[in-house]
């Protein structure tokens, strides 16, 4: 009983935004989708730190890279975290990938700008946006060797459409259009938006567009079809 009173509590505060707001505000916690309290309060409180027992997919896109020296290639990062373990790992090859990261949280950007300032070889191979990924075009992306989308289905909401481009299945779309010719696209199963990723992958499966590469512990590894 004690459960279900706490289940219909939850529902009845994530149904408002305003409530939800107000809770993550007494508890001094950070919501997990934008979803429960709109764009703009997700942006500014929303900042994710390290935690390889919650989220470890940075960590494993890492060993992948390392497993098959991907060195000196053009990769692309959805969720930064305030960590910015990717970039910080890059600095340390040979030959250092060219990253281009994404963010949303404005509290993530502000850590990379402070990084770059006490380490500022950080930003020679290392670039961070801070915008909305569903906005995104085919002229603002190069041509990429790796494309890790492992928050597909996280953040799309209906009510944005005026002020961006794509949903999630145009955006991974857009990311398969950009893929040098054996180039990588990643996503992560442990997703709180995977559901809608998986959907999205059997589709794109089922009409021919990409095929699975490899499983890599949590993340999918597929290429597109020629």
């Amino acid at each position: 009983m004690v459960l279900t009173l706490r289940k219909t509590i939850r529902d009845i505060v994530f149904s408002n935004r305003q409530l939800a707001k107000l809770y993550y505000s007494v508890s001094l916690s950070q919501p997990v989708l934008p979803h429960w309290v709109g764009n703009d309060y997700y942006r500014t409180k929303s900042s994710w730190q390290l935690q390889p027992h919650l989220c470890p997919c940075d960590l494993e896109l890492i060993e992948y890279l390392q497993k098959y020296n991907i060195q000196d290639q053009t990769v692309f990062h959805f969720g930064t975290g305030a960590h910015h373990i990717l970039g910080l790992e890059n600095q340390k090859l040979e030959k250092p990938n060219e990253i281009i990261g994404i963010t949303a949280s404005i509290p993530e950007h502000e850590e990379y700008v402070r990084i770059c300032r006490q380490n500022r070889q950080l930003a020679k191979f290392y670039k961070v946006l801070c915008t909305d990924i569903y906005t995104l075009t085919d002229r603002s992306l190069p041509m990429l060797d790796v494309a890790a989308l492992f928050h597909i289905g996280e953040f799309y909401m209906a009510e944005d459409a005026p002020f961006v481009h794509h949903n999630d299945e145009s955006l991974v779309d857009l990311f398969l259009s950009k893929l040098n010719p054996h180039g990588k696209i990643l996503f992560y199963t442990q997703s709180v938006g995977y559901a809608k990723a998986e959907e999205i992958i059997e589709s794109f499966t089922a009409q021919g567009k990409i095929y699975l590469v490899e499983k890599y512990k949590s993340l999918l590894v597929y290429a597109k079809k020629n």
